[in-house]
């Protein structure tokens, strides 16, 4: 939630706050923890969708890496942030919570060959937008 909303740590930590509590309210039945999961995450991504946030990149300051490593992170989470919300979305459920293309498309509530396709749109359109700045610097 973080990235989808610009790295606003305040917003990005009631959105998840509010989001647990609505899930557990609509909570399925015991033992059934993935569904929680999985409605948890939906909830939240939905009240990111119209958040409107000017991005920071301040946290990667604080990371225990190089600076070689810290100028790549900043290139692609500046390249993430400029995507529409779909393509953060899509690429941050697959690439950065490993979910299955299965929960992604319960979540965004689409099919799992459309979700899939979605994905791989999403991806490409980030990885042309990290090689453009590559390219250009």
């Amino acid at each position: 939630m973080l990235y989808l909303v610009g790295q606003d740590q305040n917003r990005a930590y009631d959105i998840c706050a509010s989001s647990f509590a609505e899930a557990i309210r609509e909570s399925p039945r015991p033992g059934q923890e993935e569904a929680l999961m999985i409605r948890l995450i939906g909830i939240a991504v939905e009240k990111c969708r119209n958040i409107k946030t000017i991005p920071t990149f301040d946290v990667i300051e604080f990371l225990d890496i190089s600076s070689a490593e810290k100028g790549q992170l900043l290139i692609v989470l500046k390249a993430l942030q400029a995507q529409d919300f779909e393509v953060k979305a899509f690429v941050l459920l697959r690439d950065q919570l490993s979910l299955s293309y299965r929960q992604i498309a319960t979540i965004i509530r689409s099919s799992e060959s459309n979700t899939r396709s979605k994905v791989t749109q999403a991806r490409a359109r980030l990885r042309k937008m990290i090689e453009d700045t590559l390219n250009y610097a």
